[in-house]
Parts: C-alpha cells; structure tokens; sequence
C-alpha cells in the first residue's frame, strides 16, 4: 500500500485479549508503514493501548456511564472516515460501534455473537483445523490488508512506572534483581490456583537471591516471613505491571491476563490451567519452550500439585540464567 490508510479496531476490552489485538497491531505497522489506525478501548485498559506506541488516535468506550457517554463516542467516530474497521471483539456493542462508523469495508469475526454480524460487511474466515487460538483468530484479519495471518511485528511497551516497581527491581546498591512474578488471581474463581501461598514460600527459600512477587488488582493474602517474598497486590498501576513483566525473569499465573502480556513480551511464563481449554487461551505460541501450560488432568486446579510447579519453574530459571 503505497498510500495512507485508515484503519479502525475496535476491541475494548478484555486485558489479554487486548495483547493480542496489538500484537496484531504491531505486525501490520511493521509490514505496512503508510498506516494510521485508531482503536476503540475501555476506559481502564487506555494505558496498554497508549503505551504500545502502536496506535495513532484512542476512542473511550465508558462501560458504566450510561447510553448518553455511548451516543457521544459513535459520533465522534462518525466524524472519521475508514478504509477499513476491523470488530475484533464481535458482541453487540462493538457491532453497534461498527455499525455507525464510516467506512465501505466494514470487516468482523465469523464467530460473531449477539448480531454484531450485521454490521459486517465482510467477515474473516475462521482458522484452519489445529490453529484455534484466540490469537490464530486475530491474525485472520491481516490477508485483508493482503499480509499473510502470523506474527511479524514486535510488542514493546514504553511504560511510567511508580518508584515502587522501580524499588522492587533494583537493590539498595542500585543493582538490578532478578525477579519471579506471580498472579494469584482471576476473573473467575474456579481458575485461580489455591497454592500459590506455598508456592511463594518454596521459590523464595531454593532462591534467596531472587525477589518473588506476588501483583493482583485486588488484596491477596498471599504472606511470608521470607525477607526476598514482596506482595504488591492492590498496589501497582497497569504501567507498573507492564514494566514488571517486561523485566521479570519468570511469570507464573492462572489462566488470566497476565499470561499473554507475558508471552507477547516474550518473558518465560508458567500457565495454570483447570477446566478451560489451553488449545484456545494458553500463552502464544503454545509449543514454545519458554510457554509452559499446566493443566490438570481431572480439570481441578488443586491437583496441580506445588512440586510440579516448581519443577517447570526451576528448570526454566536455570537455563535463563545461564
């Protein structure tokens, strides 16, 4: 493409499937430099998306203030024009949005729920047998700016971390830590791991030059008497978990957010997994050595046992050390 053009994505949520829509993002700049795109976001998620330095103009969709702050956001869409919209997300608000955008190629997901197809008119052909990640599902938006479906680009975050993400990397002699990441939480309870209290314990024991770290939005009583065990749950902003992530030596997480941003930023992460199927949400890719996914075998967490963990984790930590 040797002129500009315009695109406009819009996937306002959630965390990680946001990574991968910039990962997305990032291969089409790399391959396709005459390119502007906006992106319709949350409002929460505004600083991924800011801080990616992939994204020229962000539109703020405000969940929870009603259909007056809705109406106002579709009219300054309105007030663009497209070549392309792309509806990464394909639920009904994201449909409407589409819907009274302007633009002639209005493309979406062929999975599409609650009639966010109606708006298409174009819609990317589900992945092959063996490649039904949601990821795998993304890339299928790249042929339509005529690039072939996989990941080209690299994602990189230019982050303003609070002096307390700061502290926790560095030491008192301004030297740089090693650190062990973990994220005890979920957005469902059924996939949050019940161990990883001892699992704090045991990494900071066998690794006493290393600091783990326990982040989590919310409280989580995850405590040690262990000087080199930090938990910073409740207390870090989104640039400070992005910029943790980025310099950690290992990530070890439920099946959440925290995973994706993990592999996308091509840290070594521990993926745990119960009753969701990885096939579809473990980190990408999934045969990456430094990508360990878990699952337990009767779809119980709790049968992931502590040893197994930190097995994988040893292992990974060792030879990263190297």
């Amino acid at each position: 493409m040797s002129q500009q053009v315009n695109i406009l994505i819009v996937k306002p949520s959630s965390l990680g499937d946001i990574i991968h829509g910039l990962q997305v993002t990032a291969t089409i700049k790399k391959c396709l430099p005459n390119i502007s795109i906006d992106w319709v976001v949350r409002d929460c998620f505004i600083d991924v998306v800011k801080s990616s330095r992939l994204v020229d103009k962000i539109f703020v969709f405000y969940r929870r203030q009603g259909l007056r702050k809705f109406i106002d956001l579709t009219s300054k869409i309105r007030k663009q024009h497209y070549d392309y919209v792309f509806d990464m997300q394909g639920l009904a608000r994201s449909g409407i949005i589409t819907y009274f955008s302007r633009s002639d190629r209005k493309v979406g997901r062929s999975d599409a729920r609650e009639f966010a197809w109606m708006a298409y008119n174009r819609k990317i052909p589900y992945p092959q047998v063996g490649k039904r990640h949601a990821l795998d599902i993304l890339l299928q938006f790249l042929p339509e700016l005529g690039l072939e479906a996989k990941l080209q680009g690299e994602l990189k975050f230019s982050t303003s971390p609070s002096n307390m993400a700061k502290d926790i990397f560095f030491n008192d002699r301004h030297e740089k830590c090693k650190l062990i990441l973990l994220f005890p939480e979920s957005r469902q309870k059924k996939k949050e791991w019940p161990y990883f209290n001892l699992l704090a314990d045991a990494l900071g024991e066998k690794l006493p030059a290393m600091r783990i770290v326990v982040l989590a939005q919310q409280w989580i009583n995850v405590t040690s008497t262990l000087p080199n065990v930090h938990n910073l749950s409740a207390r870090t902003s989104m640039d400070d978990l992005i910029y943790l992530v980025q310099n950690s030596t290992l990530v070890i997480a439920n099946d959440s957010a925290p995973i994706h941003l993990a592999a996308a930023l091509l840290t070594p992460v521990i993926a745990l997994f119960g009753s969701t199927d990885p096939q579809r949400f473990a980190p990408y890719p999934i045969d990456s050595e430094y990508n360990v996914v878990l699952q337990a075998k009767d779809r119980k967490l709790s049968s992931i046992s502590v040893e197994n963990v930190m097995a994988h984790a040893l292992r990974i930590i060792y030879s990263h050390l190297r």
